[in-house]
């Protein structure tokens, strides 16, 4: 499948929105979080659009560190994963933030998303350690880097 991969614009609203309140039921949270990164990262908040509407989407930014570039989130619709998606929407934002002095970009994950690693690892990350608890008890995450 063919995606066009562009910056977020206020009709992706929905689609996008959709997409980051799987974990957020609630959705205000996550209807903040999109709000947010539209406004603080518009170059490094792309969509991957394609038929039928928004497959997926990434948010980047740089670190306190311009050379060092940030994974914030990547999330793609249950239909259109395995199907290269996540990969073009990678290959984008590593390109976008290249392009903004980025050399290195890095990422968290759970330990447990075995496949969100697999891709990862596909896409040339190297898994540098475990931080436990990083997003509060229970909540560990494996901490990964690429150079650009």
């Amino acid at each position: 499948m063919e995606w066009t991969v562009r910056p977020f614009s206020e009709p992706d609203f929905p689609a996008v929105w959709v997409l980051e309140r799987e974990r957020d039921p609630a959705g205000f949270v996550s209807a903040v979080t999109v709000r947010q990164a539209a406004e603080l990262w518009p170059g490094t908040f792309l969509v991957a659009d394609g038929d039928p509407g928004i497959a997926g989407f990434t948010i980047g930014a740089s670190s306190s560190d311009p050379s060092v570039g940030w994974v914030l989130r990547l999330k793609v619709r249950e239909d259109c994963r395995r199907r290269g998606c996540a990969t073009t929407l990678l290959h984008y934002l590593a390109r976008s933030l290249r392009a903004r002095g980025v050399r290195e970009l890095r990422l968290t994950v759970a330990p447990w998303n075995a496949g969100a690693r697999a891709l990862y690892l596909r896409c040339g990350f190297t898994e540098e350690t475990l931080l436990p608890d990083h997003f509060g008890s229970g909540e560990d995450r494996l901490a990964l880097s690429r150079r650009l």
